[in-house]
């Protein structure tokens, strides 16, 4: 066996799943107990809060701003850590934010980790869509206790097919992961297996030449929406979303979502990630340039028109 992020990693240090999804509420099941608090990025995906809950547990949410990067700070994660806290999760690069760390922000990040002795939950789905610099993984930062989340929905456009795996330097933990993984759903489907071996084998470098058209794309949109007025604009270094910051005096995100979905362009509005995504909404560029094009054009004409301009 052989990883692209550690290839000293063997058999029992992987844990193939029904999807990344699957693989979250894997590790919640066996990390938490009631009580117990998990500390999770906000903005985040809606799915981190409802796992922690379902498990007895109590979400801790740490701030992921835009004025700093949507990358959190060490003093508002020692404000919030605390002697019931199990877990921290990082999702890097991010859904929704497109937010990611570079070395020295992953470092600390780590050391925080270790200084707390909690277990860092790594989400790194969108590992293989990167922009302008490789990716920055927290697997292989010299800290045992991480349990890396993957998804092939990401790495091979595979959305759908549900099939992901974990990885951890720990192989005690990844044998209870493994268990727990049984007791959950017994197996992934081995057709889909049989599917990502085809891609891992015959088109292994199909993720970078995806990610040099979502580059294309993602340059295009930040241009378009950084144009607009009221509009400002993050250039995402991860992922193929973008979430700006979106002022229309007197209305909030979802009534701008709402406006623009009957403008004839679907976004979502950005508390549907949490309280911290008021005043952001979320776009996938996952269209082509032509889309991308029109659909900014909507974009503009209704916000426009919602200023009164």
């Amino acid at each position: 066996m052989w990883h692209h992020l550690v290839p000293s990693l063997d058999e029992s240090n992987v844990c193939i799943t029904m999807s990344g999804t699957n693989g979250l509420l894997d590790i919640f099941l066996a990390l938490v107990s009631p009580g117990d608090n998990v500390l999770l990025p906000e903005p985040y995906f809606p799915l981190y809060p409802p796992d922690v809950v379902i498990c007895g547990g109590e979400p801790n949410l740490y701030p992921c701003t835009f004025e700093n990067g949507f990358v959190p700070t060490l003093e508002d994660l020692e404000s919030r850590v605390d002697e019931n806290t199990v877990a921290i999760l990082y999702n890097f690069p991010s859904n929704p934010t497109g937010g990611n760390v570079d070395e020295s922000q992953r470092d600390e990040l780590v050391a925080f980790a270790k200084e707390h002795d909690l277990w860092l939950i790594s989400d790194e789905v969108y590992d293989r869509i990167v922009y302008d610099a490789p990716h920055v993984s927290f697997l292989g930062a010299g800290y045992d206790k991480v349990i890396m989340v993957q998804s092939f929905s990401k790495t091979f456009a595979m959305t759908g097919w549900r099939i992901g795996y974990l990885l951890s330097p720990d192989a005690e933990a990844m044998s209870q992961l493994t268990k727990m993984q049984y007791y959950v759903t017994a197996c992934s489907n081995d057709a889909m297996q049989h599917a990502v071996l085809e891609a891992l084998e015959n088109a292994p470098d199909y993720p970078e030449e995806m990610c040099s058209e979502f580059k294309v794309r993602r340059d295009l949109i930040c241009e378009r929406l950084n144009a607009i007025p009221g509009v400002s604009c993050h250039v995402p270094t991860g992922a193929f979303y973008v979430f700006p910051r979106v002022e229309v005096p007197g209305m909030n995100s979802e009534e701008i979502a709402m406006a623009l979905l009957e403008g004839g362009v679907l976004c979502s509005p950005g508390t549907a990630f949490g309280e911290l995504g008021e005043g952001h909404l979320r776009f996938a560029y996952t269209i082509d340039r032509d889309g991308i094009e029109k659909g900014m054009d909507r974009v503009e004409a209704v916000l426009a028109d919602l200023r009164g301009d």
